[in-house]
């Protein structure tokens, strides 16, 4: 995670031109893996699969892996020409961190066929058949368990204040279908076990999914709601553009719970910003290794994997523990 890549991350901002790492040109024994990343220019987010790949590279060097990446920008369209670029370059496998749900299950069954091996990252895929199911293994974090975990850390901070029917807010990001709606019902379900009488708010950001996006939305919200205890959220951006709007209309009783790993979140509890009482860290780092280890076991030891990987359990930094954390160090931020 200390690893510097500050190029890399000049490389993905200023440009949307592909690059590739791994072992020098001209090596004979490369295994080329192509790397499809959803969204690489809005979320940096997943620079840290990158990380993650090429860590695991560094620690495997006798698989001699060379990766390319692409950025998919979040649309199908540029996905599914980004496989067919991959392949056509010379990629023994694909991992995928996919735009959506389902579009690109026809284009992997086409390239399985073929002798391609594809591993999905982060976005579990919603096959209609049997048949669908062609990739090796899914490598993800598990979005209840995402949810679940800042619901833990709302009701700490809800037994403090002695009211039997708190009330909370969760983002969704209904574009993001079951991955979302997993976040929110985890968050539901703990607070309501604790406080059974508590009032949880869905609002659903149909817009840009950013922060300006989620700031619209609670400006809404904060009209006509007087009172709101703990705000969550889908992801970072929905939950910092909440509190800007919290922020500017001098709401400071709300708390903000972030899921991902941002970098503002994680400075305001370094900080001391009371309203930031914790973030749900979504590793990617542990992403792209686990996902890279995944293929090398399914393209070069050609083992049959299950079809769900375990991925190390999301941990909550709030202000007691997130001294513990070195994050002014991990390289995508």
């Amino acid at each position: 995670m200390k690893k510097g890549v500050v190029t890399l991350l000049v490389l993905v901002l200023a440009s949307t031109m592909v690059f590739a790492q791994g072992a020098p040109e001209g090596a004979d024994d490369q295994t080329k893996i192509g790397v499809s990343i959803m969204e690489l220019s809005a979320y940096t987010w997943y620079l840290g699969v990158i990380d993650g790949c090429e860590q695991w590279a560094k620690d495997n060097p006798e698989a001699n892996f060379t990766f390319q990446f692409e950025d998919s920008r979040s649309d199908v369209s540029t996905m599914l020409n980004n496989i067919e670029a991959l392949v056509t370059g010379g990629a023994k496998g694909i991992i995928l961190f996919p735009a959506d749900a389902s579009s690109a299950i026809p284009t992997m069954k086409q390239y399985v066929a073929k002798g391609i091996p594809f591993v999905i990252g982060d976005y579990a895929q919603n096959p209609q058949k049997e048949s669908d199911i062609v990739w090796e293994t899914f490598v993800g974090h598990d979005m209840r368990m995402l949810g679940e975990t800042a619901g833990k850390v709302a009701v700490e901070y809800l037994k403090t204040l002695n009211k039997q029917n708190p009330v909370c807010l969760f983002i969704s990001r209904p574009t993001s279908g079951q991955v979302s709606l997993d976040r929110y019902e985890g968050f539901r379900d703990v607070v309501l076990a604790s406080f059974p009488k508590a009032r949880i708010i869905e609002e659903g950001d149909v817009g840009a999914g950013s922060r300006d996006s989620a700031q619209s939305l609670m400006e809404n919200v904060l009209q006509r709601e007087p009172v709101i205890d703990v705000v969550s959220g889908h992801n970072d951006a929905e939950v910092v553009g909440a509190y800007n709007a919290a922020k500017a209309a001098n709401r400071r009783e709300i708390k903000f719970i972030g899921i991902a790993g941002d970098k503002d979140v994680l400075s305001y509890i370094t900080d001391g910003n009371e309203s930031w009482i914790g973030e749900v860290l979504q590793n990617p780092v542990d992403l792209g290794y686990q996902a890279t280890e995944a293929m090398y076991q399914a393209l070069v030891e050609k083992k049959t994997l299950e079809k769900v990987w375990d991925l190390p359990k999301p941990e909550a930094i709030t202000p007691a523990n997130v001294a513990d954390y070195d994050w002014q160090n991990w390289s995508w931020l």
